[in-house]
Formats: structure tokens, sequence, C-alpha cells
């Protein structure tokens, strides 16, 4: 804690209000910016980021309200300097255009948006387990979700808040703004789990960063029925145990002694995605049928996941699980319908929501006309059914596959029920 806010703080008279400041992480790594509001006053306040900026800044990247001294290029007059000479300094009225590089002279200033929003439970102590704080934010309309790109309430667990605070008086533009910036420590934490959720306020429970609850060394405990692993989390980029490829691929070594890659796509109910082209033939009662088989019968698709003869695919048949079929997006000409299955950019499946014609809009999360179908369950037959993927074909890749799985295949850690789905 710096001394200069600890006197202010300590004084008789502190000369301004204490703020709150919080940086809460999205899955795709950005960050949003909030502050509770100062009394009454509901509009965005400005302070300094307490890391030190990275130079040279390209044009593009100046932010506003920052001093920079120009290194090279021109551009510069028209975002606030009085000229386009190496050396000059000038505070940015923009953020610059062409090629021009400069030095940034102080640190960085961000914008924090008001959102009716509080943090409780943080009382520090020196024994026992560490405290939970909440922190709860208004849930009225849309007026968190607009923040969120798509995102849901729940995608924001596993991610991390930070809260920062200062005194009014080191805002950016008010009489002690510094670089670095005035301000007490930094608390971190992780959204642990969704507390509370009405149509007025969502509660988020936050554990510290170091709080791994019943964890023993060197293997985890099993506490609980579903997996606490973000899927596909560690490939994605966005941490966790989970390290199913981003595009499902699984690597086999064939009969031939080739090692052969495939993909294995399967809904959160554990039902394999395969390619619509691959199945052929329709159900028979007197076929042997094995887990190498894909059939067709009463206008669905099934495999087959325990050799049988004459057992009937339905959904409540031990011998066959329901299969669903993909066609890869295309680019143009085609008309999509609620229920049609696509892979897209090659990497996962998407089920059609709205009905609507390719090319636009393209699968992704947020835009009401496509949502992720490959999804894991979250227990651990749908981690055992990916890492214990067989192919059905062992001479060639991208095989379909085989309904029922390796039974000795060794899940990776982190790929054990949890306490959590998400």
């Amino acid at each position: 804690m710096s001394n200069v806010i600890a006197t202010d703080l300590q004084g008789s008279e502190v000369t301004s209000g204490l703020i709150d400041l919080f940086h809460i992480n999205l899955p795709n790594g950005t960050v949003i910016y909030f502050h509770p509001g100062l009394d009454d006053d509901l509009t965005d306040v400005r302070f300094r980021d307490k890391i030190a900026p990275t130079n040279p800044v390209t044009a593009g990247n100046f932010i506003i309200g920052n001093s920079y001294t120009i290194v090279s290029g021109t551009g510069f007059t028209s975002i606030g300097a009085t000229n386009n000479n190496a050396g000059t300094v000038f505070i940015a009225t923009g953020i610059g255009s062409g090629s021009g590089t400069a030095t940034q002279n102080d640190y960085s200033i961000r914008t924090y948006e008001p959102m009716p929003m509080m943090m409780d439970g943080l009382d520090l102590q020196a024994d026992g387990a560490p405290t939970r704080p909440s922190i709860t934010i208004a849930n009225v309309g849309t007026l968190l979700s607009t923040h969120l790109g798509g995102f849901n309430h729940d995608d924001l667990i596993g991610e991390r808040v930070i809260r920062r605070q200062t005194l009014k008086k080191y805002l950016y533009g008010e009489s002690g703004d510094s670089s670095p910036p005035v301000e007490f420590p930094t608390q971190e934490y992780i959204i642990d789990r969704i507390a509370g959720e009405d149509g007025i306020s969502i509660t988020y429970e936050l554990a510290a960063p170091f709080d791994l609850e019943n964890i023993q060394l060197p293997r985890r405990v099993v506490v609980g029925k579903f997996c606490s692993w973000k899927f596909q989390g560690h490939d994605t980029g966005v941490g966790g145990g989970c390290t199913w490829k981003k595009d499902s691929s699984y690597k086999y070594r064939g009969v031939d002694g080739n090692i052969y890659s495939h993909t294995a796509y399967f809904n959160v109910d554990d039902s394999p995605l395969i390619l619509a082209e691959t199945i052929s033939g329709t159900y028979n009662a007197s076929t042997a049928y094995t887990e190498v088989d894909y059939i067709t019968h009463n206008s669905k698709f099934w495999v087959c996941i325990l050799p049988s003869t004459g057992n009937e695919p339905s959904s409540t048949s031990p011998f066959w699980k329901e299969v669903f079929k993909w066609t890869e997006h295309a680019t143009s000409g085609t008309n999509y319908t609620v229920g049609n299955l696509v892979r897209y950019n090659s990497e996962t499946i998407w089920k059609c929501l709205r009905n609507h014609s390719s090319p636009s809009p393209v699968p992704e999360e947020g835009k009401g006309f496509w949502t992720r179908e490959d999804l894991c369950g979250k227990i651990l037959n749908s981690c055992k059914i990916r890492y214990g993927a067989v192919p059905t074909g062992t001479t060639g890749a991208n095989q379909k596959p085989r309904g029922r799985t390796n039974s000795a295949a060794r899940l990776p850690f982190g790929s054990f029920p949890g306490t959590l789905k998400y």
C-alpha cells in the first residue's frame, strides 16, 4: 500500500471518497471494467493501469488522454501533436492511423463503466479456511448481459475478478492523478459458482486463486458427480485440466503400424455426431451387429454399442445408441432449418436454431442462429468416450468412432468427477 494513500485514509478528514473498481475476465480473454457508482453519480470514471506501458506504441493503438513522445512517422498532428517531429510530446486526442510510432510517457488510462454491484465477505483471517467473498451484480433486463458479448452468466465460472481500490482524488483528471497510480493492494479472486440469481441481481461466490478445496497431492480427490473442468479448456487457452483437442481430433495406431488422425464429436447426452454420408444400410433383425455398425431405423440413426442379433434399436435399448448426422457448412446456396447440424472451420459441430440461408450468419454463439452441439456431458462417461475412442477402421484416417470405447484407455488428470457442472 502506498504511504501516500495510507496517510490519507488514516487522517482525521479524508479528502475524497473510497472508490471500488472491478475487472472481470471473459472466457475469450477480453476484460470488462465496472465501478459501482460515485454516490448518486452514475457516469464513467477513469483510472490508470498499474502495469507500466509497453513501448513503442504504433498508430491505431494510442489511448486518448495519454501523453506520448513521437519516435517516427507522420499523422500525429491529426491527434493532438503540434508537428510530426521526433521528440515532440503530445496528448493523444485519437487512436491514430498509419505507420507512426511513439513512446507512451505515462501509465495507460482505463475507463470503468457504472454498474450497480457490491462485494461482501472480504474479512481477513490468519487461520482456518480462506474466506469466500461474493459479488452481486444487477441483473435487471439486459443490464449485465449486454456486456458479456454473447456469453451466459454461467460462462463466467472459472474466470478472474480483480478488485482495485483508490480514493476519488487519485482518479485520472483529479488532483492526485499520477503515474504509476496511487491505490490500495489489488485483490484477485476466481468465480467459483453462482450463489443466487433472479430478475433483480445475480450473485457469484468467489474463491482465492490458491483455494483448492479438498485437493490432495499427488492425485485429485473425487468429490462429486460432475467434472469441474471447462471442456477443451487447456487446448483453447482458458485453462483447466481438460486437454481434449479444440477440433476433437485424436490419433490411433492402425493394424498396419501407421498412426492415423480421426475426430470424435459427441453431444451433451454422449450421442455420436458423425458425417452424414458415412451411414449406409437399414436395420435387419437377422443381422449380427457389432460395435462398428451404424444403421438407419424408423427414420433415426443408430450405432451398435453391444454385439447383438434381433435387438431392435430404441432409446431404451442397451444395445444401441442414437446418432446424429452433420454436414460441412456451405459457403453459399444452402437453406438451413431448425435442428440441422453442420461442422464449421473443421473444428466443432453446430445446431441450427432459426431457419436461414448460407453463407450468413456463420455459426457462432450469441447471434441466435446457431448453438454449439459438440458439448461434454461433464460426467465420467463423457470423458471415457472421447479419450477411449477407437475408430471403426484401422487402416486409414477420419473414421467414425466405434460404439464401444477402449475401457483400458488412460484418462488425463482433471477428467474425474468434481463438485460443479459447467
